[in-house]
């Protein structure tokens, strides 16, 4: 025997139309009393369906409004509803809309939200560009500077040596280095110096900007390229 297979939207569906039962019977009761307090919104928290399964719910009352306010005169509409003063249709409808709307509000405040991709540092780092080797020098590996504090980049076409400096953690996008609290650059010409950061331990590196003589500090570019090598990260 084969059994129908049902989707994941049936499924919504279905369970979204069995709790409109409820409904219905509020609607009923206030056209019976004339008054009614219930709350759709209220309703629906209690449910704790989620956003995609009361979306279903949207557009319930509309051929009731519709008929309701019978704009085009129809005799059999008047008649179907001839139990109710102007002023009661009045309050039904105005009730039927706050029910739309409590659905539409409910939608908007519980829609998913989507968990953003936590990338990994080879992720991160794959389309930054950089200089892998120039001379003696060798770049580190990019994936270093994924939540390091400090970074070093040195651009071998103008001389400028790049600090980035971050109290939460480097984070590369593009070419970009990003999340940095301080970029500053100088230029650097004397190699030697260079070799001082390459092969100096983490205290060097903090000071390392302010042995640089006879360069102005600036604020630097956070843009990696091609002719940058990447120097040195502190942890």
């Amino acid at each position: 025997m084969n059994t129908k297979t049902v989707s994941i939207q049936e499924r919504m569906r279905n369970k979204a139309i069995d709790a409109l039962d409820e409904v219905e019977y509020q609607i009923d009761s206030l056209m019976d009393k004339g008054q009614n307090p219930f709350s759709m919104y209220k309703y629906l928290r209690q449910l704790g369906f989620s956003s995609k399964v009361v979306k279903y719910m949207s557009g319930f009352t509309h051929e009731m409004q519709f008929e309701l306010k019978n704009e085009e005169g129809c005799e059999q509409l008047d008649e179907a509803y001839s139990f109710l003063t102007k002023a009661q249709k009045k309050k039904v409808i105005k009730k039927l809309e706050e029910i739309e709307r409590d659905i539409d509000k409910y939608c908007e405040e519980y829609k998913p939200v989507r968990k953003p991709r936590i990338k990994t540092p080879a992720q991160q780092v794959k389309k930054l560009p950089y200089l892998a080797e120039w001379k003696k020098y060798k770049s580190i590996n990019p994936e270093e500077i994924i939540r390091a504090s400090m970074l070093f980049a040195y651009n071998t076409s103008n001389k400028k040596l790049t600090m980035f400096k971050s109290y939460g953690g480097l984070r590369v996008q593009g070419s970009k280095i990003i999340d940095a609290d301080e970029c500053i650059e100088k230029t650097l010409t004397d190699l030697k110096l260079l070799d001082r950061l390459v092969s100096g331990g983490n205290i060097i590196a903090s000071k390392f900007m302010d042995e640089i003589p006879r360069s102005k500090e600036k604020e630097g570019n956070n843009r990696i390229t091609k002719n940058a090598l990447l120097i040195k990260v502190i942890r």
